[in-house]
């Protein structure tokens, strides 16, 4: 965007300056004959307003104050570019016969392809760019582009000023047609790639940068836009394919390992995620069997306390005792009633979670292939941040993801021994609190080696952790200085 503005101020630039250049006398003679000659052509119109060669000399008159490179002058008729429009279309109406044009038309038409119109457009768009009058500015700069529809520069600036005025739509249009009648400015391909991307219009988005790339084969910045548009889409394997590329031609470049690392814990994530789905799905069925279960049981109690209370009928002797044990039967009849009405609630809730949870067997099938996929990227997980160190030893980001791989996994075996009871800690509490020693003491070189790259604070605690937990109290005590 800021080269376009440049652009189109340069343009601005160059305007002035022809004028600042030019002798003072005959700009003001200029100036005289461009007033006479509108002042003429209105008077000889009024006289004579079916001849066709008077208004063409009108519009040209109004055009040569339009396209005046004094701004103060040109804007003397802010709509004088307008009106020689109108009036060259008069002139070719009134010298169109039948279909047929005649010499005065076809004169009209040569002005609209020599760009007279366009241009004088274009130069009041940029008085007004200017002034910042951005909205006046796109009003010309659209126009200019709608009389010049093949010129790549008018439909250009329509956009840009376009998204000046915050009119993304105005503008993508712009740089639509600017691309179909053959624009190739990196800046444009950009600029409207991200109003794509902002519109979520993904393959619009990355098939323009992808354009773009096929164009400037050696730009970095774009093969960099598209891996963060597959980022920010979340096509992370697209992305993972574009970065084992980029490794392959260039091993040197730590960059990308690091990223391609990344990428593969996104994956890992992305996977933990619809693992983590489908075990929820399968916990609400069992959490509905679970209380399904319970209710079962609560109204079995109820029931057996039913026949209970019924069996006292036989020893109640007197109407009030009688009356008494009725009394507690319907009661407790009302209870299981209501009971029941729970327990089919929880049976409508059971069969909803199985209908959204499916085939038992195929979630497990489901979770084991997923898991397999987890295992298989983590296991080659060091493999990419080991390049990346390997071209940048003090790569921080690579050496913190080094020793979060170990310590992720010290933290899952610190999880799995805080929850084990009593019995389970004697049978296999200690070989696990071995592990544990050995992924903290893994992970522990990685962090240590990031600490005195980047004194992060976050780290820092992390490294605090591990000291503690390894009971390494001189280094733990270093660190805390």
């Amino acid at each position: 965007m800021k080269k376009l503005l440049l652009s189109l101020f340069t343009v601005a630039l160059a305007m002035n300056a022809s004028f600042g250049q030019a002798e003072k006398a005959l700009v003001d003679a200029q100036k005289k004959n461009i007033s006479e000659a509108i002042k003429k052509s209105d008077e000889d119109v009024k006289k004579a307003p079916t001849k066709a060669r008077l208004w063409l000399s009108r519009s040209q008159a109004y055009l040569d104050l339009a396209s005046f490179p004094d701004s103060t002058f040109a804007l003397t008729n802010p709509e004088a570019a307008f009106q020689a429009l109108e009036y060259a279309n008069e002139a070719i109406k009134l010298d169109t016969k039948e279909g047929k044009k005649g010499s005065v038309a076809k004169e009209a038409d040569q002005m609209m392809v020599d760009k007279k119109f366009s241009n004088a457009f274009l130069n009041m768009g940029v008085v007004k760019y200017q002034g910042k009058d951005y909205k006046a500015s796109l009003r010309y700069m659209a126009k200019a582009s709608e009389v010049a529809p093949n010129d790549t520069i008018t439909a250009m600036y329509t956009g840009v000023t376009a998204q000046l005025c915050q009119e993304d739509k105005i503008a993508q249009a712009a740089y639509e047609k600017y691309l179909t009648i053959g624009g190739k400015d990196l800046a444009i391909l950009y600029g409207l790639s991200q109003i794509y991307k902002n519109n979520k219009e993904e393959d619009k988005a990355i098939g323009l940068i992808e354009k773009a790339i096929a164009i400037y084969p050696s730009n970095k910045d774009l093969k960099g836009e598209r891996f963060n548009m597959l980022i920010a889409f979340n096509r992370i394997d697209q992305a993972i394919v574009q970065l084992t590329q980029t490794t392959a031609n260039d091993p040197k470049d730590g960059i990308s390992w690091l990223n391609l690392g990344l990428l593969y814990e996104n994956k890992v994530s992305g996977l933990n995620e619809e693992i983590r789905k489908i075990q929820d799905k399968s916990f609400k069925v069992q959490e509905a069997d679970r209380r399904l279960v319970a209710q079962n049981d609560q109204i079995s109690a109820f029931q057996d306390e039913v026949k209970r209370t019924k069996a006292k009928l036989k020893t109640a002797t007197t109407p009030k005792a009688k009356a008494s044990v009725n009394s507690q039967v319907a009661s407790l009849e009302t209870k299981v009633k209501d009971l029941v009405e729970v327990q089919k609630g929880i049976q409508t809730e059971k069969a909803a979670a199985e209908a959204e949870a499916g085939d038992a067997a195929a979630n497990k099938a489901k979770i084991d292939e997923l898991t397999a996929k987890v295992k298989e990227i983590r296991t080659n997980l060091p493999n990419y941040y080991t390049k990346a160190l390997e071209v940048d030893p003090t790569n921080y980001d690579a050496l913190y993801q080094m020793g979060a791989y170990y310590y992720n996994d010290a933290v899952e075996i610190k999880r799995q021994v805080n929850s084990m009871d009593m019995n389970e800690y004697k049978k296999t509490g200690k070989d696990l609190e071995a592990k544990l020693a050995v992924k903290y003491n893994e992970a522990l070189p990685y962090f240590e080696r990031g600490y005195k790259v980047k004194k992060d604070e976050d780290l820092k605690e992390i490294l605090k952790q591990v000291y503690r937990e390894l009971k390494d109290e001189a280094k733990l005590a270093e660190l805390e200085k």
